[in-house]
């Protein structure tokens, strides 16, 4: 059935807007008379956000929900689930209160369609792309096997470890930003009042400046006399970055696994997300060759999803998962032996689950080392910077003498 969208004043006279499901708009007149609501508009499409609430985008395809709103949604949905609440009912609390505009909208869609009889998984694939297909296709398992509750736990569990990531690594750096700005204001102090008091003395003296005052005031004359021309430059660099970004990440990916600290916790990383999204689809009673298709939709790294394609298509061909990842050195020879034993074992969904447990421990320590490295020397190489430009202003100051005399 086609959706529309509507406006309609209720009981108090407030203005409400919202969806409907219907064979045509008389249903839908009908729907919103039975909810004692008054129309003003209705038209055919879903609900339009105002401009300021749109999601913008540098590249092709459809908006994608943001993490933290992912993160919100499935941690509320999960907790709904666990006190045993109905999936509509669970999905029309998540969609009053998330945060997120744009994730409330959609959950109203999918409690909306769950309401028409379609399974959670499927109005979420017909979101063209606004939640992960990983996710989806969990979800999707998890249905199957009447085992939602359990899925979306594990689903906000992961979701939560990767916050938490993001917000160890954020926290490292509030320190190093406020030394750049620091850094900046005392460059743009040198740049705009001492360089523009000092050139003059040495054109009266009919001098050369030293090179580092003549680079400020070229730096200055460039800021002030050509500022259009400059805001121009930067918008083009950051539009372009944003297109080309995710290139530069695949093209360095290699190269950053190759590295000895940086490569060591993204092959951890990398290997966690693979084996977390593994375990989750086996315990939800997901077949092998399922389980490593969905993992590599967990992936950001092309090399890993390589490996994943060709484990694929190894175990489909009888092979088994240990002697898929011991062929490679991107998987960590421990974690490949624990895999070798929990099929020999058959115990392989328990076994993952330590293996998981371990991998994001490691990953922790690893973030945490780094975490502590990142201030001190980010410090150091800001200080270096300023130093160099502050005694290069010093001795051009100090050279004034020579002018002098």
């Amino acid at each position: 059935m086609p959706r529309y969208s509507y406006a309609a004043y209720n009981g108090l006279g407030k203005l409400e807007k919202g969806e409907f499901q219907a064979a045509d708009e008389l249903a839908v007149l009908s729907a919103l008379a039975g909810q004692g609501l008054q129309p003003v508009s209705i038209e055919e499409g879903a609900l339009k956000l105002p401009w300021w609430q749109r999601d913008i985008s540098f590249g092709s395809g459809d908006p994608k929900a943001s993490p933290v709103a992912l993160e919100h949604f499935f941690q509320t949905l999960s907790g709904l689930l666990e006190v045993h609440l109905p999936l509509r009912q669970a999905l029309r609390f998540c969609a009053e209160n998330v945060k997120d505009k744009h994730m409330a909208q959609t959950v109203s869609r999918l409690e909306q369609d769950v309401a028409d009889g379609k399974t959670l998984a499927l109005a979420m694939r017909e979101t063209k792309g606004y939640f992960p297909d990983r996710l989806i296709t969990m979800i999707e398992i998890g249905e199957a096997a009447n085992n939602l509750r359990s899925v979306t736990a594990r689903i906000a569990a992961g979701l939560e470890s990767e916050a938490k990531q993001r917000r160890e690594i954020r926290s490292a750096m509030i320190y190093p930003v406020i030394l750049i700005l620091m850094s900046l204001f005392v460059t743009a102090l040198l740049v705009f009042y001492l360089a523009p008091t000092l050139v003059p003395v040495f054109d009266n003296a009919e001098s050369d400046p030293p090179f580092i005052l003549g680079a400020m005031t070229k730096l200055r004359d460039l800021l002030v006399d050509k500022w259009l021309v400059t805001l121009v430059l930067c918008v083009v660099v950051f539009v372009f970055w944003q297109v080309v970004k995710a290139r530069i990440k695949t093209a360095c990916s290699p190269l950053l696994l190759k590295l000895p600290v940086i490569g060591r916790y993204l092959r951890i990383s990398e290997t966690l997300k693979i084996l977390d999204a593994i375990t989750m689809m086996l315990s939800s009673g997901s077949t092998l060759p399922r389980a490593v298709e969905t993992a590599r939709q967990a992936t950001g790294q092309d090399t890993y999803r390589d490996l994943l394609a060709q484990s694929e298509e190894r175990i489909v061909a009888g092979d088994t998962l240990s002697s898929t990842f011991g062929s490679t050195s991107l998987i960590d020879p421990m974690t490949v032996a624990m895999i070798e034993a929990a099929e020999a074992s058959d115990q392989m969904v328990q076994v993952l689950d330590r293996l998981v447990t371990d991998l994001r421990m490691r990953s922790a320590q690893i973030r945490a080392q780094s975490v502590r490295l990142i201030t001190p020397i980010l410090t150091l190489a800001i200080g270096l910077g300023v130093g160099g430009v502050i005694m290069s202003t010093i001795s051009a100051i100090m050279s004034l003498n020579d002018v002098a005399f």
